[in-house]
C-alpha cells in the first residue's frame, strides 16, 4: 500500500512538472535548454521601417541613431523616436562609428577617377557654429580618410571608436593570398584619423586558431577600455566571434583573445563553441553590464553572453519573434533597448527584456 501511495505521488509530480514546464523549440534557441523561460526579448512597438538593404545601425555619442541604408545609398539620422531627421547620399555605406567629438565615421565606396568603384572610410564633421549646418547630415563637411584605390575589391564593414578617440576598422576582399598585406585585416587609426598599423594580434589565413580571420563581418568595442568583438563568416574559419582585451604591460602592449580554448579553465566557456555561427554580421555590447550581443543573418538569430562569456537563455530568433526578425544585419544597444536593423525587411526591430518593461 506505502509503495502504490508512493508511486501515486510521482505520478502527480510529473503531471504538475509537465503542466509548468515547456522545452524550448529548437528553433527559437541557438542553444536550447530545458528549462522554463523566465526572462525574454519582447518586441516594441512599432517598428522604424523604410530602409533597403540596411547593413548598419548605431546609437551615437550624441544619442542618436544612425542607419548605413546600404542598397540605397544613403546614411540615415533619426533620434530614438524613430522619426527623421537628415541623410546623406553616399555609395553604399556598410559601416558606422562616431567619436567624443561628434564626427561620424562611415565604411562606404568611393568611384575612382579611373571608374574603378573602390572602398573608404570617410568622416563627417556634424558640429558646426552655424545652426543651419549642425548636426545635419546634408550639409556636414566630408573627407575621406582612408581609400585604397591599387586595391578596388577591398571594403570596411565593420567600424569601433575607443574613448581616446583612436579607432578600428575591419577590412575584408576577395584576396587573402598575400602574406605580407592579405585582405582580411583590422586596421588601427589614431584620434587623428591616421592610419598606424594593422593589428598584429591576427593571423589571416583558413584555420582553427582563435585569433584566425578570413572574412570578418563587424566590430564593436568595450566602453572605457580598448577591448572589442569581432565577427566573421564561418567559411574557413572555426570562431565566428573573437573577444580581444587590451593589454599594457612592461613587456607587451596590444591585443589577446579573452578566453583560449589551449586553457583548461576556457574549455567549457559558452563563447568558445566553434562553429556555432555560419554569418554573423553584427555586435552590439551592453556597456554598463558588458554582455554581448551577436546576430547571425543566415541563423536568423541573436545569440547574448555574459561578460564571463555564457550563453544566455535570452537569446532568440525568427520563431520567438513571431517571424518579425527575418536577417538580422546590425544591432545597437542603448538604455535597455537592443536594436536590431533587419536587412529583409527594411526595419529597425527594439526589443526589452520582460523584466524591463514598464507594466
Amino acid at each position: 500500500m506505502r509503495a502504490c501511495f508512493r508511486h501515486c505521488c510521482w505520478i502527480v509530480v510529473l503531471l504538475l512538472l509537465a503542466g509548468c514546464q515547456e522545452k524550448f523549440d529548437l528553433s527559437t534557441l541557438p542553444q536550447p535548454v530545458d528549462l522554463a523561460i523566465d526572462t525574454s526579448y519582447v518586441l516594441v512597438d512599432p517598428p522604424f521601417p523604410g530602409f533597403v538593404g540596411a547593413e548598419d545601425v548605431m546609437i551615437g555619442n550624441d544619442q542618436l541613431l544612425y542607419v548605413a541604408d546600404t542598397r540605397a545609398n544613403r546614411i540615415v539620422m533619426l533620434n530614438r523616436a524613430g522619426q527623421f531627421m537628415s541623410e546623406r547620399s553616399m555609395l553604399h555605406p556598410r559601416s558606422l562609428g562616431q567619436n567624443s567629438r561628434l564626427d561620424l565615421l562611415v565604411g562606404g565606396e568611393i568611384v575612382a577617377v579611373n571608374g574603378d568603384t573602390a572602398g573608404a572610410i570617410f568622416q563627417l564633421r556634424l558640429v558646426s557654429t552655424s545652426a543651419d549646418s549642425a548636426h545635419r547630415l546634408e550639409v556636414a563637411p566630408i573627407e575621406t580618410v582612408w581609400v585604397e584605390l591599387a586595391r578596388p575589391a577591398r571594403r570596411f564593414p565593420g567600424l569601433t571608436v575607443f574613448g581616446d578617440n583612436s579607432w578600428l576598422a575591419v577590412r575584408t576582399g576577395p584576396d587573402n593570398s598575400s602574406i605580407i598585406d592579405p585582405d582580411a585585416r583590422v586596421l588601427l587609426f589614431d584620434q587623428n584619423s591616421v592610419f598606424v598599423t594593422p593589428v598584429p594580434a591576427f593571423s589571416t589565413r583558413p584555420g582553427t586558431g582563435i585569433t584566425d580571420i578570413y572574412r570578418p563581418t563587424a566590430i564593436a568595442s568595450f566602453s572605457g577600455t580598448k577591448d572589442f568583438v569581432l565577427t566573421q563568416s564561418i567559411e574557413g574559419v572555426a570562431y565566428g566571434a573573437l573577444w580581444m582585451v587590451f593589454q599594457n604591460t612592461p613587456d607587451f602592449n596590444g591585443w589577446v583573445p579573452r578566453f583560449d580554448p589551449s586553457k583548461p579553465e576556457d574549455a567549457n566557456v559558452d563563447f568558445l563553441v566553434p562553429y556555432r555561427y555560419i554569418l554573423p554580421e553584427a555586435v552590439a555590447i551592453d556597456g554598463s553590464r558588458r554582455e554581448v550581443f551577436i546576430a547571425d543573418v543566415q541563423l536568423d538569430s541573436v545569440f547574448k553572453f555574459t561578460s564571463r562569456g555564457k550563453l544566455k537563455s535570452e537569446s532568440f530568433g525568427f520563431v520567438r519573434t513571431g517571424g518579425a526578425m527575418q536577417q538580422p544585419s546590425g544591432l545597437a544597444f542603448f538604455e535597455k533597448v537592443l536594436y536590431v536593423l533587419d536587412r529583409k525587411s527594411g526595419q529597425i526591430l527594439r526589443f526589452r527584456l520582460s523584466t524591463d518593461v514598464p507594466r
